[in-house]
């Protein structure tokens, strides 16, 4: 199993005799993580991934490859409300071929699978900020953002079109009074 670490320590140390007793008995936990250290319970047989050893764009790939190589069934990702590893977490799930086991606050676990997509999607909606109404303003400027700009430009040429009628009649007018 694959542990993917991406919240504060307290909430890993609780949850690591969790998968213990309930998934992987003593089967090696791999941890990937953010800090330097390791959470107690994982075993001395397990391997860590750390992410700040991948500092590059072709780094972070290698880190990645090797993750999928090592073929664990199972990943358990911690979902706080620490954006730590906010986008690796989604990396992670969407290339690593093994079940995914997302994990909330006060240690409540579930399978991301059929069964459960409508607890996944509002995990990742409460998780996300989308229920804050801030972030519904911004989307809706988002959203208008093309119409106001197609107004705006018309009124340009609007303006702009009528200087240059002005400019014509004018450069008429002075031809003809000659």
């Amino acid at each position: 199993m694959l542990l993917v670490e991406s919240g504060p320590r307290p909430d890993s140390q609780r949850l690591v005799p969790l998968l213990r007793q309930s998934i992987c008995g003593e089967a090696p936990i791999d941890l990937f993580t953010c800090l330097p250290d390791s959470p107690e319970g994982l075993g001395s047989d397990s391997r860590a991934w750390r992410t700040y050893y991948a500092t590059s764009h072709s780094e972070r790939w290698k880190m990645f490859r090797a993750l999928r190589r090592e073929r664990h069934a199972a990943a358990a990702i911690l979902c706080t409300d620490s954006p730590l590893l906010g986008v690796w977490k989604i990396v992670l799930a969407l290339l690593l071929p093994a079940k995914i086991l997302l994990v909330e606050e006060g240690s409540r676990f579930f399978w991301m699978d059929r069964r459960n997509w409508r607890k996944a999607v509002q995990l990742g909606i409460s998780r996300s900020g989308i229920t804050n109404p801030e972030f519904v303003r911004k989307l809706a400027h988002m959203a208008f953002l093309p119409f106001g700009l197609c107004v705006l430009l018309a009124f340009a040429a609007k303006v702009h079109f009528r200087r240059l009628l002005r400019a014509t009649r004018m450069v008429r007018r002075t031809e003809t009074s000659r």
